[in-house]
């Protein structure tokens, strides 16, 4: 179980060992990477596309 994130066709997992719903990434004001960077929402933030398997979901998004 893991959410992933697409910008600018490089992938980024999150930290969070669960399937984020669309509401919450909506919600939230940034994103900690499994690595410890952390992603910073911007005014254009827009989810593009989210397409999900039984282990993770991905989000195509632009920051």
């Amino acid at each position: 179980m893991k959410t992933l994130f697409i910008i600018a066709k490089k992938k980024y997992t999150l930290k969070y060992e669960r399937k984020m719903p669309e509401k919450e990434v909506l919600k939230m004001k940034s994103f900690i990477t499994n690595k410890g960077d952390k992603l910073i929402k911007t005014d254009k933030f827009k989810i593009k596309k989210i397409s999900e398997n039984e282990r993770e979901r991905i989000f195509e998004i632009i920051l």
